[in-house]
């Protein structure tokens, strides 16, 4: 009991040390100011509702998005380990199975259904770094897609863009997924101007709820382009919060692509031997 409190303690303290915009400014998000997306429009086809397995029996529900002809970001807490249950604490499972529903309108309409069995360094990575930090940051993981048939579908993908201040984003910023107090496999979208930046974290009075983990957060720029910037997380005090998309985050997400795309040397070699020396690489091309 006693190293359990301890751990406890010191999580605590972990969490409390990320000091918060959002503790200085009132977000109020409002559930009223969302919109249920009713059609296959762009960019709602290159997020995906999402349905987990872990352990026998539990089931998780969350959200993705398209970032890679054959690559989905979410959040870290919607695949890493976790307990499997309250009744047995010291049993930890991991999500070995997900559903990807993209382009999710009800649970008859949607432009591609995507069933993966998921396995830790094969289809699977995470940022285990969450687990022991706590921290909104770290809260971020990618699944890697058998072949781009997703893609093909839903015609397209957010493309990433690496912030490093507010003034990097062109707003207003827009949060899309699937929130846990509407039927599954419903996608609802809101944008908003009140947002911060700090510490690797994106702060803003968008409404999320139970299912919006692995939301994404974007902005449309002036060609038009769909650029994500941020992976939704949790409650920040009064807001809400995301992962931002930084240089830090983008190694994290593109590192194991060195390890799982075989043919990454014949088709970025100078990228390869960046990615070996720096952690940050190009992703492959589409034709993968």
């Amino acid at each position: 009991m006693k190293p359990l409190l301890a751990f406890s303690i010191f999580a605590l303290f972990l969490f409390s040390q990320e000091c918060s915009w959002s503790q200085e400014k009132k977000c109020a998000p409002k559930a009223s100011n969302r919109t249920r997306i009713v059609g296959n429009n762009i960019p709602n086809a290159y997020t995906c509702y999402i349905e987990m397995r872990r352990g026998w029996f539990s089931k998780k529900k969350g959200t993705g998005m398209l970032i890679h002809p054959r690559v989905v970001l979410t959040a870290g807490h919607n695949t890493a380990f976790y307990l499997l249950s309250k009744s047995a604490p010291f049993v930890f499972s991991s999500v070995h199975h997900a559903d990807m529903y993209f382009g999710s309108i009800d649970k008859d309409n949607y432009l591609f259904k995507q069933s993966l069995r998921l396995k830790r360094g094969k289809s699977k990575f995470f940022n285990s770094g969450y687990w022991l930090s706590g921290k909104i940051s770290k809260d971020f993981s990618i699944i890697i897609l058998p072949d781009s048939a997703a893609y093909k579908a839903v015609g397209g993908h957010y493309i990433i863009q690496l912030i490093n201040k507010k003034e990097d984003i062109e707003a207003p910023i827009t949060l899309t997924g699937s929130p846990g107090d509407k039927n599954d496999y419903e996608i609802w979208t809101e944008e908003t101007n009140n947002f911060e930046i700090e510490n690797a974290k994106l702060s803003y009075d968008l409404y999320t709820q139970v299912r919006n983990s692995g939301s994404p957060v974007w902005f449309k720029n002036n060609d038009g382009e769909y650029r994500v910037v941020g992976v939704h997380s949790r409650k920040d005090y009064d807001c809400n919060a995301s992962v931002l998309i930084n240089t830090d985050t983008y190694t994290a997400i593109s590192f194991p692509f060195v390890i799982y795309f075989s043919t990454i040397s014949a088709v970025l070699p100078q990228a390869t031997r960046e990615c070996q020396s720096t952690r940050l690489c190009l992703l492959p091309s589409a034709s993968l």
